[in-house]
């Protein structure tokens, strides 16, 4: 296996503890929805989908009668609370600026919100131009679609790119591109067993402390005979 040349990121999750705030927000929009339903159960294994595919998925078990300016206004409810109540990961900007690789953003969020974010909590300087959203590219996890598009904008080939991703969506996507995924397992929202089941369907290391991610890429950064 040659040598990785590139990071690529996932943001929510990942880069900002802001994943389990869109879920305990989008589970108070949806209990009078889904009244006696284990919504917990519903959502978290759907994490990392868009929000439409998400609900789209839940309504193949259970109609959920929300049209497009529904999901439009719950969509915006979330994202204004991501924006007011997330913090970058500890440790995460430490950790990015120890690696000296070029880098990556690839997100199913919103762009607006996700370069406002990253802007407003000092990280998107480690990306540059090089935040790429499913709303702007078009294709979301779990399509490889959007990962192998932020590879061709980073001149990199998918089998040298690392990517640090904290869902079963991510972690598929970017296994389907060809690409080495690291699972974080140390945000808030995490479940119990996180870690195995992001092995299960992709995942080459898993890691719960930020801290540890320089010395991980490091070790598979080495060029092997």
């Amino acid at each position: 296996m040659p040598a990785y040349t590139h990071l690529i990121s996932d943001c929510d999750g990942v880069l900002l503890d802001s994943e389990a705030i869109a879920f305990d927000t989008l589970l108070q929009q949806l209990a009078p929805l889904l009244p006696g339903q284990d919504l917990d159960a519903l959502v978290r294994p759907r994490l990392g989908l868009t929000l439409p595919d998400l609900l789209a998925d839940i309504g193949r078990q259970h109609p959920l009668p929300l049209g497009d300016d529904a999901i439009a206004a719950m969509r915006h409810h979330i994202e204004n609370e991501v924006a007011r109540l997330a913090r970058p990961i500890r440790g995460v900007d430490a950790a990015l600026r120890a690696i000296p690789l070029p880098k990556a953003c690839a997100s199913n969020s919103a762009a607006n919100r996700v370069r406002s974010a990253l802007a407003q909590s000092g990280l998107l300087a480690h990306f540059g131009p090089h935040v790429y959203c499913a709303d702007e590219v078009g294709i979301a996890k779990p399509d490889p679609g959007l990962f192998l598009h932020a590879a061709r904008a980073l001149g990199a080939s998918p089998a040298r790119c690392l990517v640090v991703e904290d869902s079963v969506t991510g972690t598929r996507a970017a296994s389907a591109a060809g690409m080495t995924v690291l699972g974080f397992t140390g945000a808030g929202h995490i479940a119990d067993g996180q870690a195995r089941r992001l092995r299960d369907c992709g995942a080459r290391y898993t890691f719960d402390d930020m801290a540890q991610l320089p010395a991980l890429v490091a070790r598979l950064c080495q060029p092997h005979p």
